[in-house]
């Protein structure tokens, strides 16, 4: 553990944004007011403003869009950039709608990124968290040098595009390292399934990480299985899961499709294998729509508002306070996220000399020490950083912290 997460207490004062966030949140909590205070409309005064476009899938990551908006009213409040005001330019990717009406999603996500630079001329792309439609961002920020930056997109190919664009969370050549040795070390797993949804960029990526690390430690794969997007009978993969009795089993995709997995597992199966997932579980709707069935389950993140104040680390501990003050609910991965990049993005330009995307991306690079919600070191030649994974239990329908492990 470093210094910097070392000697605090929940007694310890707050910073100066608390007390007016607190107040803000008992009168305007749920109104439509406080939404437009977060997201000011733009200025027809004069006054100028540095647009961040912020891409976010919805409805099940709306707290990363809360987190970047906690980021913008303290950076603002702080003296926003270079003088002017951050105005964010949110736009959401709505995942089931695009499903549910047979919308080719990466066409769509483009459409949103051309749409933030062409017509909103935004100075810097914030996210989008899913790594298969960041990859595509990526793709176009780095065409029309606009420096990006990444929530909580985790496979190494999201900057691969190059140099004006990063990421803010860990890759998952570590998160899948990680989760494989916890699962032989921890669990004593000799032998594991996975469960993998297919066509997606991160899940696939993350699945083969833990893959190869987990039989380069003398595991076995017992079952590696496929689905694809809005499926709802798992009873073809269940069945060779279950037929192969593995010791643990590795989820590497989403919401709803995860819940549904584990659920039928459990209660039409009797999988007794102990469930991980991967950082695409922490998300606040996971136990509202898995019940019972995912109790027990382990699965890693970047971020836990569940440890302890003194593992925390001061300004973490304060982006809680402040998350919790005005949204009434305790942020989770995705809102760190959010609020990460964001400040990110935001602190370069206050370091940059202009605002030009050159001069903002060489700012983002040259980043050191940074701390937030999480804390970042600095940026390699691949605009990856090294992060801590955390990893969470739920028990009784509760997330727990259980552990962290640093890089």
């Amino acid at each position: 553990m470093t210094d910097r997460r070392s000697g605090l207490t929940a007694s310890r004062s707050i910073s100066r944004f608390l007390i007016p966030l607190i107040l803000m949140s008992t009168l305007f909590a749920g109104c439509e007011p406080f939404q437009e205070l977060l997201t000011p409309p733009p200025p027809d005064d004069g006054e100028s403003a540095v647009k961040i476009g912020f891409l976010y899938t919805s409805p099940n990551r709306n707290n990363s869009r809360y987190g970047a908006e906690l980021a913008t009213l303290q950076l603002n409040e702080s003296g926003g950039v270079r003088g002017s005001r951050i105005q964010l330019v949110p736009r959401d990717i709505p995942t089931q709608r695009l499903i549910s009406e047979d919308i080719n999603d990466t066409e769509y996500v483009a459409a949103l990124a051309e749409e933030l630079i062409f017509e909103e001329g935004v100075s810097a792309i914030v996210g989008p968290n899913r790594s298969t439609y960041a990859v595509v961002v990526g793709e176009i920020a780095q065409r029309n040098s606009i420096p990006m930056m990444a929530t909580s997109a985790t496979n190494p190919a999201v900057t691969a595009a190059g140099d004006f664009v990063f990421m803010a969370a860990f890759t998952d050549d570590f998160q899948g390292k990680v989760m494989a040795q916890f699962a032989m070390q921890e669990l004593e797993a000799n032998t594991a399934a996975v469960l993998t949804h297919q066509e997606d960029v991160y899940s696939e990526g993350l699945s083969q990480t833990f893959i190869d690390n987990f039989t380069a430690q003398g595991g076995v794969i017992a079952a590696n299985e496929f689905y694809t997007a809005g499926t709802s009978d798992f009873t073809a993969q269940l069945t060779v899961i279950a037929e192969a009795s593995p010791d643990v089993v590795f989820s590497t995709g989403f919401i709803p499709e995860v819940p549904i997995a584990v659920r039928q597992a459990i209660e039409e199966f009797g999988i007794t294998a102990t469930f991980l997932g991967g950082d695409s579980w922490d998300n606040t709707a996971l136990i509202a729509t898995a019940g019972a069935a995912v109790d027990g389950s382990f699965y890693s993140s970047g971020f836990s508002a569940e440890a302890e104040p003194s593992d925390l680390g001061e300004d973490a501990y304060q982006f809680v306070a402040a998350y919790t003050a005005m949204f009434d609910e305790t942020p989770d991965g995705g809102a760190a996220g959010g609020y990460d990049a964001i400040r990110l993005v935001a602190l370069a330009m206050r370091r940059a000399d202009d605002l030009t995307p050159s001069m903002i991306r060489d700012q983002i690079a040259a980043t050191e020490n940074y701390s937030g919600a999480t804390f970042i070191s600095g940026y390699d030649e691949n605009r990856h950083t090294s992060k801590s994974v955390v990893i969470k239990r739920i028990v009784d329908g509760e997330i727990l912290f259980h552990k962290l492990i640093e890089p």
